[in-house]
């Protein structure tokens, strides 16, 4: 069983910590913009691990509308 903190470090590992939503979803744009996004949707979603906020792909889940 994996432990409590390993699964918190992995979670962000490699990812850009943001402290608020609006900064997030402002780089999240810049990136859209600059033709370096990766296919699929992004979005922008608060951490539970590390308080802050960050971008990335969307998973899909079948019957969701919007």
């Amino acid at each position: 069983m994996a432990s409590k903190r390993r699964i918190r470090r992995k979670s962000c590992r490699g990812k850009q910590r943001f402290p608020t939503h609006l900064d997030a979803s402002n780089a999240m744009h810049r990136l859209i913009r600059t033709g370096d996004k990766r296919g699929g949707w992004l979005r922008v979603y608060k951490c539970k691990f590390c308080g802050g906020h960050h971008y990335g792909h969307t998973r899909f889940k079948e019957g969701l509308n919007g």
